[in-house]
């Protein structure tokens, strides 16, 4: 563990509580993030804080490791503002406790969908909530090439398998700074 956990952004939170990781997209509690040690690098890193998931590439509570509480302090500041769409027809808020659903037939919703009809029907990634989609199942709404399922479950084996990652990390050989910056005065285009 670093000296002091107080000082780094990215260390789990004093009292546990559920998360939930953009790489692997599972649950699991705080205080099961464990930390990945980091010996010789230049600049003093100490280390990771790691996704318990075997093989999981997340790292850092509040960068890829989130509270599923919304009410979690480190969720202040994000807004769910899905109740005020800017672009919606004039008069669909005009009855506030009225239950706004999409209606294909309906003239107001028409004249938006042919406002925007240059847009194309296919959704983009980032954009599974139009459809309804939880994070979750957002790798099955976008499995659109016959081998992305077979990655999916390939990745999931692979969260299931035996952990394979070190629990520290040796960075006394890493390239540092300089040798970075010559590196990039080679780059042909």
């Amino acid at each position: 563990m670093p000296i002091d956990d107080r000082d780094d952004p990215f260390a789990p939170p004093a009292e546990p509580c559920e998360c939930w990781c953009l790489h692997c997209r599972r649950t699991y509690t705080s205080d099961q993030i464990w930390f990945q040690r980091v010996i010789g690098d230049q600049h003093g890193l100490d280390g990771f804080w790691i996704c318990p998931t075997p093989n999981c590439e997340g790292s850092g509570f509040s960068f890829d490791i989130f509270p599923t509480d919304p009410e979690h302090p480190i969720n202040a500041g994000w807004v769910d503002d899905d109740q005020f769409d800017d672009e919606a027809p004039t008069g669909v808020f005009d009855d506030p406790d009225r239950e706004i659903e999409y209606d294909p037939a309906e003239t107001k919703w028409k004249d938006l969908d042919a406002q925007h009809a240059d847009y194309g029907e296919e959704i983009e990634e980032g954009d599974e909530w139009k459809l309804g989609i939880s994070p979750v199942d957002r790798d099955l709404a976008f499995s659109t090439h016959p081998d992305d399922d077979h990655d999916s479950v390939s990745q999931q084996a692979d969260y299931n398998a035996p952990d394979r990652r070190p629990r520290e990390l040796d960075w006394s050989n890493h390239l540092d700074d300089s040798t970075l910056r010559d590196l990039d005065d080679d780059i042909p285009f």
